[in-house]
């Protein structure tokens, strides 16, 4: 087991002892007693930020059951800083803090507050990470470095030309996008166009090219797009070639950096 796991599993051990002997006064039931040792037991068992949320879900019921115990808001705040979720933890830490202001390790749970809260402002919300997409296609902002093999990737024949958020009603979530091609789209010069639903800092999207009629004529680009920082985003493109000119796949990675 990490150290950084065996040091969290020893505060929330003695913080929840020390809580709970406070607690037995008010009469803590049984079942949320029973949901703290669960959440604490799906701690144990977390490997990854993800497997803390059957914790974070645990520790939720545990104070649905008793809103006035500390100690599953402590337990709480940590899981959640586990699984990244920042924001919500600073509000877990500050509840235990309103309900047990003169805890022992009060002045710690301060400090921490106030790292979570600088992450905090660092995380890339999902509204802000599909405007960060969104705005990739102006060059006055961007600039795209990668290596380009100009046979496979033209920025004429599949590549996307620009995004834009979705401003019609209940697709505000999709990020909408035209690419060039030929024969198989319905509008006028081969522009057609496509959407995407991001999730979170990732989108991933497919365009085609149809060099002609018939079997064996069609490319596919896929794209994986990925917001590293607000000033970074990775682009990964593969191409499933034609059969027309070779077949096969191909493959590069671009960079969108921040002007």
């Amino acid at each position: 087991m990490k150290k950084t796991k065996v040091f969290y599993l020893v505060v929330v051990l003695a913080v929840s002892a020390l809580l709970l002997s406070a607690a037995n006064a008010r009469a803590v039931s049984e079942e949320a007693r029973r949901h703290m040792d669960r959440g604490q037991a799906a701690v144990e068992m977390a490997n990854a930020p993800e497997d803390y949320e059957a914790a974070i879900k645990e520790f939720k019921q545990a104070i649905s059951l008793a809103p006035d115990w500390p100690a599953p808001y402590y337990n709480l705040g940590l899981a959640q800083e586990k699984a990244g979720k920042f924001r919500e933890a600073v509000t877990s830490f500050e509840q235990y803090l309103r309900l047990a202001p003169n805890a022992s390790d009060a002045k710690m749970v301060k400090s921490l507050i106030t790292k979570l809260e600088y992450k905090a402002e660092q995380e890339i919300t999902d509204d802000e990470a599909l405007n960060i997409f969104a705005s990739l296609a102006d060059s006055n902002q961007w600039q795209l470095k990668g290596i380009t093999n100009a046979n496979l990737f033209s920025r004429d024949i599949g590549w996307v030309k620009w995004f834009r958020r979705s401003s019609e009603p209940g697709r505000q979530n999709l990020l909408e996008f035209e690419y060039f091609t030929m024969y198989n789209c319905p509008t006028l010069h081969g522009v057609c166009p496509g959407s995407a639903l991001p999730m979170g800092k990732v989108v991933e999207f497919q365009t085609h090219y149809k060099l002609c009629e018939g079997d064996g004529c069609l490319s596919t680009y896929n794209y994986r797009l990925e917001i590293m920082s607000r000033n970074k985003v990775t682009m990964f493109l593969r191409v499933y070639r034609a059969k027309e000119i070779g077949g096969g796949t191909s493959e590069a990675s671009y960079e969108f950096v921040r002007r």
